[in-house]
């Protein structure tokens, strides 16, 4: 079995791969670890049950060459399964998923939906899942339909960068003006007030199952999770089904999404949907919800995952290790 993981240099790449590594997959498995430039500390990594045999440079994914590349590599190398390791690349590699079934991603139209924080919204509200009022900067400047304490940040994003918060809509509109913001790429979003969740949510191919593990978070200043206690939260739980089954309604067959969301007082509240893997991978895979596995076996294997074993307590603190060249 031949994998193929991207972005050996992220944090999320690296958490893919000890996903990966900690469960045994294939005697013979070979992991081939990409990244963009030679210095990625995941080339470095050694697992017995998941060997790197390769380490290849790919070009970035804005590089008009990027999809013909993957075709090439994937067919020349006999990959079975593709995973993203960064958000950056995952457009295309929907696509490619799209093209092959070979890719441990959701469909593009689900990815889509997933990376404009507004349709995501209107979606939701569509199937009737709560979702914060959400406006286009624009929009909400002119048409000033809401007025409330917002949230000001890019409608496509991740990572908690370019993040604002004014009192009501003349204060919204005199900050876009002094940060000279773009009214047509900044989306305002109601803010909502609770503790912070991250949900790590997997549909099966074959058996539909949805599967899930809520942790509660506290975020590093680039949004980047660095301590973890798993919850659980009936409310959650059902949100979470909810939120799986509008998406299956809208075509997502099977695969991983992270719901991140606020538990307000009158319930829990999304206020993105992430379409990808994420970099606590590695510990959702700790604590028995291994969404990398889950992928192989639908992917590759070709059968429904079985071997769900969440638990139901435990915590992670993420730290910062070194590899030295002498």
């Amino acid at each position: 079995m031949n994998i193929l993981i991207t972005g050996a240099g992220s944090v999320m790449g690296q958490s893919i791969y000890k996903a990966l590594a900690l469960q045994y997959l294939d005697k013979n498995l070979k992991v081939h670890f990409a990244n963009s430039e030679l210095i990625g500390a995941g080339r470095y990594f050694s697992n017995a049950n998941a060997p790197i045999v390769n380490t290849p440079i790919f070009p970035l994914a804005s590089d008009n060459s990027y999809s013909e590349f993957i075709d090439n590599y994937v067919l020349k190398n006999g990959i079975d399964i593709v995973f993203s390791g960064t958000q950056h690349e995952l457009g295309k590699i929907a696509l490619f998923r799209d093209r092959t079934l070979k890719a441990a991603t959701i469909p593009s139209v689900i990815t889509e939906i997933c990376t404009n924080k507004i349709i995501t919204s209107k979606i939701m509200e569509r199937h009737g899942v709560r979702a914060p009022k959400t406006f286009a900067l624009r929009d909400f400047i002119t048409e000033k339909n809401f007025d409330g304490p917002v949230i000001i940040k890019p409608n496509y994003s991740s990572s908690s960068r370019n993040i604002y918060r004014a009192d009501n809509c003349k204060d919204a509109a005199i900050l876009a003006e002094s940060s000279a913001l773009d009214l047509d790429q900044f989306l305002v979003q109601e803010l909502l007030f609770g503790e912070e969740y991250t949900c790590g949510c997997y549909i099966d191919r074959y058996s539909k199952q949805i599967n899930h593990i809520t942790f509660k978070r506290t975020l590093t200043p680039d949004g980047a999770t660095f301590y973890g206690e798993i919850t659980e939260n009936i409310l959650i739980n059902r949100y979470i089904n909810e939120v799986g089954r509008a998406l299956i309604y809208e075509g997502l067959d099977f695969g991983h999404i992270n719901i991140q969301l606020i538990l307000t007082s009158t319930g829990p509240v999304l206020f993105e949907i992430n379409g990808r893997l994420s970099s606590t991978e590695a510990a959702k895979a700790h604590y028995g919800f291994n969404s990398c596995a889950a992928f192989v076996y639908n992917i590759v294997k070709k059968e429904p995952y079985l071997n769900w074993n969440t638990a139901s307590k435990g915590k992670f603190l993420r730290f910062y290790e070194e590899i030295y060249f002498d």
